[in-house]
């Protein structure tokens, strides 16, 4: 679909919530944005909204594979699915047919092959290996995507990542070779480039900003710059797209962005208090009664 044909939402895009990225309060929650989409978009739309979900689907792929305890809610493919398709390629029976058919009809093959692959192998492979392995089949993929707003969301993001990474080996003095995902352009000079800005400087506006967030030692400070830098990118990417799927798609991102903050004070905050608890306990003889071990 060409540009000036793209769909318009000007009901559901004007509805939704003004979010910030210093919101403390969400009146909707990604699980609640994503169930409104689905009534108001196009079909085709949704599914591009979707592929936002797909990093979350191999999240919880390898959680599966891992026999790990960790879940993603947002995501396209259940649990129920997973265990299911496995036990296809287990058996060597037709893996195409997933229940919902929610993974595109492009990336499920690739996984699918991918898995074929993995669960024949005597030992599992490592989780750091895992998570490269399938993060660059799917950056690849994206890559060469046709809508722009997932072509360019997702080669700006993996660029994001794969730069922190070579910083980081840069400054541990460690090789970023087999760190690195993807194989973009931008990825091949940070595997290869000796340079200070990796040959990366005047491509990329924001590098100078992301430098300077990796430099700070305050690991949740880190964590905020990267994302907003990423809130940046797309308020300047989606700026002229007022009503169309890309300024939906964008709101997506940033509303995951404020609602894992959210929940990640919550549960800061609730461990803090948690240890004044503690620590009050360790301090005084309480009765036997209020013992916060027999709660």
């Amino acid at each position: 679909m060409t540009a000036h044909m793209a769909r318009e939402y000007y009901y559901f895009v004007t509805g939704l919530p003004t979010i910030a990225p210093d919101s403390t309060k969400l009146i909707l929650t990604p699980l609640m944005f994503l169930q409104a989409a689905k009534t108001h978009l196009d079909p085709a739309d949704y599914r591009l909204l979707e592929l936002l979900l797909v990093p979350n689907d191999i999240f919880n792929l390898i959680s599966i594979l891992l026999d790990k305890d960790q879940w993603l809610d947002e995501n396209t493919v259940d649990r129920e699915e997973w265990l299911e398709l496995i036990a296809h390629i287990r058996e060597l029976a037709d893996t195409f047919n997933l229940r919902k058919k929610h993974l595109d009809d492009h990336i499920l093959p690739l996984i699918i092959e991918y898995l074929s692959v993995c669960l024949r192998q005597e030992e599992a492979k490592p989780e750091h290996v895992m998570f490269q392995e399938l993060y660059t089949l799917f950056y690849d993929w994206t890559g060469c995507h046709p809508h722009p707003f997932i072509r360019d969301w997702f080669r700006f993001d993996a660029t994001l990542r794969n730069i922190v990474i070579a910083l980081n080996c840069r400054k541990h003095n460690l090789t970023a070779t087999g760190q690195i995902i993807g194989n973009s352009e931008a990825s091949e000079k940070l595997r290869k480039s000796g340079a200070a800005d990796f040959g990366l400087g005047s491509e990329l506006p924001w590098l100078e900003a992301l430098t300077r967030v990796t430099e700070l030692s305050d690991i949740t400070e880190k964590e905020k710059g990267y994302d907003a830098l990423r809130w940046k990118w797309i308020e300047d990417r989606t700026f002229f797209d007022y009503f169309t799927v890309p300024r939906v798609m964008g709101y997506f991102i940033k509303l995951q962005i404020v609602y894992r903050w959210i929940h990640l004070s919550q549960a800061v905050g609730e461990k803090r208090f948690g240890q004044v608890l503690h620590d009050l306990e360790s301090s005084f003889d309480f009765p036997e009664e209020f013992s916060l071990q027999k709660r």
